[in-house]
Order: C-alpha cells, then structure tokens, then sequence
C-alpha cells in the first residue's frame, strides 16, 4: 500500500471514530488564497502566480487538535526558460508559461493555542485531479493535458493564526506550502521532465461553529 493510502486510510478512521471534543466538534468554512508554484524537474523553471479557493470541514478530536478536510479549486504552474534555436533579433530566449488547474482534496492534522486568538500549525496529504491545462507560447495559447499525469499527491504543511469574531465565527490567516511527490508531465522523445509542483502562499478564511 503506499504512504498516501495508509495516511488517508488512518485519517478516514479516526475522523469516523474518534470522540467529540468537550466544546464545539464541527466547523465549517470557506477559503481563499494567492500562491507561487514552479515544478521541481529537469527543465529551468521559475515562479508563476496562481491561486486555490475552496471548502473545509473540521472535526475537533481533542480541544487542541482538529482534523481538517478540503474541497479546494486550484491553480499551479511553471514558467521554462530555454534557448531559442530561431532566435529574433533581441529575443535570444523563449518562454513557455504552463498553468494546471486542479481539483485538490487535502487531508490535514492542525494543532491550535490559545484561549481567544488562536496560533495554528499543521500538516497532511492531499490527491489532486488534474481538470484543465493550458500552455502559453508567446501569443499562442494551445491545451497539453495529454502531456500530463491526471493524479497527483501532495504533502501540505501550514501555520497561521485565527482570530474570533462573535460566538460562532472565526477569521483565519495563514501561510500553506504544498511539495508534490509525484511528476506532473509524461515527456516523449527529447522534451525534458518538467518535475514535482512545489507551491506556497498566503490563505484567508472564515470558519462557523455548529
């Protein structure tokens, strides 16, 4: 069985298991965020923008310690930079922009101190599904999803802080990165492997206590 199917495996389990914390045991909440990902292979790649958006549901299995599932919509990529071999003048170089949108489904452990305002860190897994692609070359646009693995498995690890607004609400903010362990791109012939996505931003969220 591989690491990712133990993980979530123990995950499903406890999260139909365990007992309720003392206080609250569910929250709700929605999402949203910018981040910065390349893809970590044989080609030189740099950061491109993109962003993720979603749902989560937690569970609290301790008053301390939560385990945190997600929905979430989003967007990876790489920029390659390479030699032209038809160069133009004053353009000896070529730039290819690769954006992959993803549905990501993490799976994460989050510790949380404080009584009011809260400083949260945590970790886990996720599975993602590759739903659209999208290569730019210049000023043409073209679709290689063909070229690309449509599952992907993640390690995420986060920290941030929340802080409450009302009895049922909070507002969270935090820092996520995300280190893919599986090759996004199937090459052919020469072309280079593009690598595992590697990925961090900046997260806002709000969450309501049932």
């Amino acid at each position: 069985m591989k690491p990712f199917q133990i993980f979530a495996s123990l995950m499903f389990f406890i999260f139909c298991f365990a007992k309720s914390a003392e206080s609250q045991s569910w929250a709700v909440g929605l999402h949203f965020g910018e981040n910065l990902s390349t893809l970590r292979g044989n080609a030189k790649t740099d950061y491109l923008p993109g962003f993720m958006g979603g749902l989560h549901a937690s569970h609290y299995l301790t008053e301390n310690v939560v385990l945190r599932l997600e929905a979430n919509f989003e967007r990876k990529g790489t920029r390659i930079e390479g030699l032209n071999p038809n160069p133009d003048p004053g353009t000896p170089d070529f730039i290819d922009d690769y954006r992959l949108d993803y549905l990501s489904l993490p799976v994460m452990l989050r510790y949380s101190m404080g009584k009011k305002s809260k400083f949260v860190v945590g970790g886990g897994a996720s599975v993602d599904y590759l739903i659209r692609e999208r290569t730019d070359f210049g000023d043409v646009t073209i679709n290689q999803i063909g070229d690309f693995r449509r599952f992907d498995t993640d390690l995420v690890g986060t920290v941030g802080g929340a802080i409450p607004v009302g009895d049922k609400w909070t507002f969270s903010l935090e820092m996520r990165a995300l280190w893919g362990l599986i090759g996004v791109s199937r090459p052919q012939g020469l072309a280079p492997e593009l690598g595992r996505n590697l990925s961090w931003g900046l997260m806002a969220g709000v969450n309501y206590y049932l």
